[in-house]
């Protein structure tokens, strides 16, 4: 009869596992993320990327130069990551915003969140644009099916912010509905 060896076993089993370990590292670095980040980087607006990608946890900072439409800048980069990673993936701008920013933009808070709140949207976008135009600083807001784009601009210095929102509707809420 004969014996199983213990150390051998179990140093086998390290070994099998760290090359498993390694090679799922391997592909996720070169085979997902880098080819992700060359075709961000490929976008004219974007400058860095930064990606973390920890089993079902994905996200992606972006940093981008000013843009003159927000939306379409951030509708691009959307697409460009969830074709490469999926539906679960969140996507960070990050933007050059200063103290004087982020005052006009807790200003504007409240029209915002009270717009999709009533679901009024045309008379959200222009009261945050007037609000924000007091001090000279240029606002652009912009939205679509899925979030709210609030672009800030003044002395050189931007602030983009991309919120979420659902659609309360009677539609909005029976459209997801599937009859058996």
């Amino acid at each position: 009869m004969s014996r199983i060896r213990i150390v051998p076993v179990v140093v086998s089993l390290l070994i099998a596992f760290s090359l498993l370990f390694g090679g799922w590292e391997m592909y996720a670095k070169f085979g997902l993320v880098r080819p992700l980040e060359e075709q961000l980087k490929a976008d004219p607006s974007v400058t860095q990327v930064e990606s973390v990608v920890d089993g079902t946890t994905r996200s992606l900072k972006v940093t981008i130069k000013p843009v003159d439409d927000l939306q379409a800048t951030y509708e691009n980069l959307e697409t460009i990551a969830l074709n490469a990673l999926g539906s679960q993936v969140k996507l960070q701008l990050v933007d050059t915003r200063g103290e004087d920013l982020k005052k006009e933009y807790r200003a504007i808070q409240p029209i915002l969140y009270a717009g999709i709140a009533k679901g009024d949207f045309p008379q959200m976008i222009q009261d945050a644009q007037k609000t924000v135009a007091k001090d000279g600083t240029q606002a652009q807001v912009s939205m679509n099916d899925k979030y709210v784009f609030v672009s800030l601009q003044r002395d050189g210095r931007f602030l983009y912010e991309v919120l979420p929102y659902v659609n309360s509707t009677a539609y909005g809420q029976l459209k997801e509905v599937q009859s058996l």
